[in-house]
Order: structure tokens, then C-alpha cells, then sequence
């Protein structure tokens, strides 16, 4: 398996180093991760399983989980709707083979029994080695954050903090979304510049015209397929409540150093079960 501590906006590299060089990889690459139609009910039913397995997890394990899970599905090999165990498999699998890339705290036997679900380690383990043949062990996935800081960097912010403000709250969309349906047919640089226009909206709607310039100039983008899943966005979030300002991310260059708490806050609210139960 490639290297623990896999982070999600670096899929190519283990480090940061070089990240310019790498930006035509991640456009020319990403069609190798894009998914073909599956079984919606199954889907459905082990995003729900995902959801309260990764409920006290970094929201990061349950996109990874879900990712791994859509990309396992599609290929429509070894997915047995016959069998209503295989599900609860899958999904447990996705989960700890999740936890592992991220190198979270996590304890793997927990995962072991929910509710009537009890799944031993040896079933758990066979069933990743499967996932891992599938996905022929490419588990460092392009998602959409592999694109963010490419995209930022396309407009010159007048604040840092509002820069980074704009990627938390795209990183944000991009988690609740995950679980939409209609989303799976885009490139991951298409959600990625889809969510920081809806961020950009929400947080600087000022300037926001002037950030769909400087991304829809991206010479890899589609811009048609770029409208079609902004609309979609635009049609998840709108069924939410939240109420969000640049004032909620305001901050100053003295409190640069408490961005990261600000983040982890802002992420720890956008998956749950409730979202995954109105699909």
C-alpha cells in the first residue's frame, strides 16, 4: 500500500515540495479516477453505514472511505446485491482502509460490530486485499482538493486569512457534497473550482466575479461542465441553514497561527447522518 500520512491535497507526492510541477499530472490523471455507473440503492445504503462508522473520525477518513467505496462499485466486479451482508462489508472495509492512508487514532476493532453488524478481522482484511486488487492498489485518490491551492493561486487575495478562508469553506462544500449523486459524473478539478466559486460567493461576493475570471481562464477547466455542477452545488447547499460571512473568518495577521484550530472547527460539521439519510 503507498505511504501512511497521505494527504488529500498532495495525491502525487508525499511532500510539498515541487507542487507546481505536478499541477499538469493532476489535470492529465484525474480521468483515471473518474467512476461509471453503479447500483444507487447500494450506494446509498453504504453511505449510510459510512456515516455512523466515521461519526467521532476526522471528516477526511469518511471522504477517503466514500471515495474508495465509489471507486470499488463502479467497477461493478464484486459487488453482490444478493448478498445484504456485503454491504456492511464494504463499507467497514472502505472505512478502516481509510483510517490506515490517514494514519488516524481510530481503533480498527471498533469497527468491528455496529448494531447487528459484526464483521471479524479476517473478513475485514480479505475484503481490503479485494479493494486494493480493484482499485490496483492506487489508494492515493485525485479528489477535488488536490486542486484548491492550484486554483486560489489563479487570484490575488488582498488577506491570506481570506484566501485561506475561501479554501476552508470549499473544503467544507466539497465534504457535505460528497454524497450527491448527481456529482459523480464531474472531474475532481471541476467540483474543486465549483466549491471555491460557492465559497467565494458566500465569503466575497464582491469580488466573486472576479474569481470566476480568473478560474474559468484555467486552460484545463470545461467551463460548460464547470456551470452544470456549480448549479447542482448551489442546489445542495441551498437546502441548508447555515448562515456563513467573511465575519465568521476574519482574522488578523496575529492570529494567523490559530487557522488551523478555525479549520478543524469549521470541517468537523459537515457530514452527518442526517445529510446522508436525505439521499
Amino acid at each position: 500500500m503507498d505511504d501512511f500520512l497521505f494527504d488529500l491535497e498532495n495525491p502525487l507526492t508525499t511532500s510539498k515540495e515541487h507542487q507546481s510541477d505536478i499541477v499538469p499530472s493532476l489535470f492529465s490523471d484525474e480521468s483515471g479516477f473518474l467512476l461509471h455507473s453503479f447500483p444507487a440503492n447500494f450506494r446509498n445504503e453504504a453511505l449510510l453505514l459510512i456515516s455512523k462508522f466515521c461519526e467521532n473520525v476526522d471528516p477526511f477518513v469518511s471522504y477517503l472511505a466514500v471515495n474508495y467505496m465509489d471507486r470499488f462499485i463502479s467497477t461493478k466486479k464484486f459487488v453482490n446485491q444478493e448478498k445484504p451482508w456485503m454491504v456492511g462489508l464494504l463499507a467497514i472495509s472502505c472505512v478502516s482502509l481509510a483510517v490506515k492512508m490517514k494514519n488516524s487514532d481510530f481503533p480498527i476493532p471498533n469497527l468491528q460490530g455496529y448494531g447487528c453488524l459484526i464483521y471479524d478481522s479476517k473478513s475485514i482484511s480479505r475484503m481490503e486485499v479485494l479493494i486494493l486488487t480493484c482499485l490496483n492498489w492506487r489508494m492515493r485518490s485525485i479528489t477535488p482538493f488536490a486542486f484548491l491551492n492550484y486554483f486560489i493561486s489563479l487570484f490575488e487575495f488582498k488577506d491570506t486569512c481570506l484566501s485561506q478562508a475561501v479554501k476552508d469553506r470549499a473544503s467544507q462544500i466539497i465534504l457535505k457534497s460528497s454524497y450527491e449523486f448527481k456529482l459523480l459524473e464531474f472531474r475532481p478539478s471541476v467540483i474543486a473550482a465549483s466549491a471555491l466559486l460557492h465559497a467565494s460567493r458566500d465569503l466575497i461576493p464582491p469580488q466573486h466575479s472576479h474569481f470566476r475570471a480568473a478560474i474559468t481562464s484555467c486552460k484545463y477547466l470545461n467551463n460548460e461542465s464547470l456551470d452544470d455542477c456549480f448549479g447542482i452545488m448551489q442546489d445542495i447547499t441551498s437546502d441548508s441553514n447555515e448562515s456563513i460571512s467573511v465575519l465568521d473568518y476574519q482574522c488578523t495577521s496575529s492570529e494567523s497561527e490559530n487557522s488551523t484550530s478555525i479549520k478543524k472547527r469549521k470541517l468537523n460539521g459537515a457530514l452527518s447522518f442526517s445529510q446522508v439519510q436525505n439521499h
